[in-house]
C-alpha cells in the first residue's frame, strides 16, 4: 500500500510540472493578461511596493488556475491522490474553502465564527419599517449541511454552522423578527437526513427546496392569511415532472478534489405539468434580459442541463442560471394580485422557481449584487409579504 501511495505521489507531481509547463506555453499571453490588470487594479487603489506583489501573486494565481491545462484531469488526479492517501480534509490557501469529507463521504466547508451584528442591524431597520407598511417579513432559515446529532467530521475539525445560526436566530426572536426555522420542521416531518443535500455540493437538493416551498407556504397561509395554494396542488409532487440526471453533476466542494475524491451526484429536475405562462426578467449589473413562455422557457436555463456539457458545469445553477442583483417573475395565470419579495442567496433559486406559482408577482434580490435602496425599493413596489431566505447570515449584505 505504501509503494502504491509513493508512485502516486510521484507520477502526480510529474503529471503537475507538464501540465504548469503546458499551461504556460499554450495560455501565457492570457495569464500576463491576468497579472498585468490585477496589478494595475491593485497599484491604482493603493500605489505602493506591498501593492505591486499583491497584484502580481493574485493575478498570477488566478491566470494559472483560471487557464491550467486540462484543468478537470488534474483535479481529478489531485483528488485521487488525496483519496489513495485516506485524506479527509483537503487544505487550501484560503481557509473558507478547505474542504473536509464526513463519515458518509459527503463534502463540506468549514463554517467559522461569525460576527452577525451588522446583518442582525440591517435586518431589524428593515422590519420596523415594515411594520409601519404593515408588510410581514419572515426570515427562512434553511437546513444546514452539519446535521446535528447525525454528521460526523474528522475529529480535528470544529464547524460553527449550528453555533452561529442558533445564536443568530435567538437575536430575531429577542428583536421580535418573524422567522422558520426549517432544522425543526425536518425533525417534525422525519425526512431522510442522507437525502438533503448533495454530496459534492454546498447547497439542498431540489427535492428539498420543493419540500421547504410547501412548509413556508403553509407558514404564509397560518401567519399572514395570504390564502395560497387552497386545493394544495402547487406544493403536490405529483402536479411536477421529475427527471433524475444520473452522475450528473459535481457540486462547489466537490470542483475543488475532482470527481475520484467522493463520487458525482446525481441532479433531479422538478417542473410542473400544469399550464404556465410566464414572463421573467433577470437584471444584472451590466444588463437586462427578458424572457416570455412557459416555466422550462423563462426559468430554466438549459445550456446548465445540456449532458454533453462537462460534470464540472453547475447544475444547481439550472433555475434561474445564477445570483443576480434583481429577477422579477411575472405568472400571467395568476391573477389574484398577490406579491412576494425574496431577498435571498442561492439556496432561493430552486426555491423561488416553486413559489412563483402561487403569486402573480415574485421578485428576487441578492443583496451582494443589488446596490440601490432596498427600502426605497420595497415601498415601490409594496409586496404582500418579505422573506428573507438564507442558509448563512454571511451573504446578507
Amino acid at each position: 500500500m505504501k509503494k502504491i501511495q509513493y508512485w502516486t505521489i510521484i507520477l502526480f507531481c510529474i503529471a503537475l510540472l507538464l501540465g504548469g509547463g503546458m499551461t504556460v506555453l499554450k495560455n501565457g499571453k492570457t495569464i500576463a493578461a491576468s497579472v498585468i490588470y490585477s496589478i494595475k487594479d491593485q497599484y491604482t487603489s493603493n500605489p505602493s511596493g506591498e501593492s505591486l506583489v499583491s497584484g502580481f501573486t493574485e493575478g498570477m494565481e488566478e491566470g494559472v488556475t483560471d487557464n491550467f491545462w486540462l484543468k478537470e484531469l488534474y483535479v481529478d488526479l489531485y483528488g485521487l491522490t488525496e483519496r489513495l492517501l485516506g485524506r479527509d480534509y483537503i487544505r487550501d490557501a484560503n481557509p473558507s474553502n478547505v474542504v473536509v469529507k464526513d463519515q458518509d463521504e459527503n463534502l463540506h466547508f468549514i463554517t467559522f465564527p461569525f460576527d452577525y451584528e451588522q446583518p442582525l442591524n440591517g435586518l431589524v431597520e428593515i422590519n420596523e419599517a415594515l411594520k409601519q407598511e404593515r408588510i410581514p417579513l419572515l426570515f427562512v432559515q434553511t437546513p444546514l449541511k452539519v446535521i446535528e446529532d447525525y454528521t460526523t467530521l474528522p475529529p480535528s475539525v470544529v464547524d460553527y454552522s449550528k453555533k452561529n445560526t442558533d445564536e443568530f436566530l435567538s437575536k430575531l426572536e429577542e428583536n421580535d423578527i418573524d422567522f422558520i426555522d426549517l432544522r425543526e420542521n425536518v425533525k417534525k416531518d422525519g425526512l431522510d437526513l442522507s437525502t438533503l443535500f448533495f454530496k459534492t455540493d454546498h447547497h439542498w437538493r431540489t427535492e428539498t427546496a420543493f419540500w421547504a416551498t410547501d412548509k413556508v407556504t403553509q407558514i404564509l397561509n397560518e401567519r399572514y392569511s395570504l390564502d395560497l395554494n387552497q386545493d394544495g396542488s402547487y406544493t403536490d409532487l405529483k402536479s411536477y415532472n421529475k427527471k433524475t440526471y444520473k452522475n450528473f453533476f459535481l457540486g462547489s466542494q466537490g470542483r475543488r478534489v475532482g470527481r475520484l475524491y467522493a463520487g458525482v451526484d446525481n441532479y433531479t429536475l422538478i417542473t410542473p405539468k400544469f399550464n404556465t405562462d410566464y414572463e421573467v426578467t433577470i437584471n444584472k449589473s451590466d444588463s437586462s434580459t427578458t424572457y416570455a413562455g412557459t416555466f422550462e422557457e423563462t426559468i430554466l436555463k438549459h445550456s446548465l442541463l445540456d449532458e454533453e456539457e462537462s460534470v464540472y458545469t453547475n447544475r444547481y445553477a439550472s433555475y434561474f442560471g445564477g445570483d443576480y442583483p434583481e429577477v422579477i417573475i411575472k405568472n400571467k395565470l395568476q391573477k389574484e394580485g398577490k406579491k412576494v419579495l425574496i431577498v435571498k442567496d442561492s439556496f432561493a433559486l430552486p426555491f423561488s422557481a416553486f413559489l412563483s406559482t402561487m403569486f402573480e408577482e415574485t421578485r428576487m434580490i441578492d443583496t451582494r449584487y443589488f446596490k440601490e435602496d432596498l427600502l426605497n425599493y420595497i415601498d415601490d413596489y409594496q409586496p404582500d409579504v418579505v422573506l428573507y431566505v438564507y442558509k448563512s447570515m454571511k451573504t446578507i449584505q
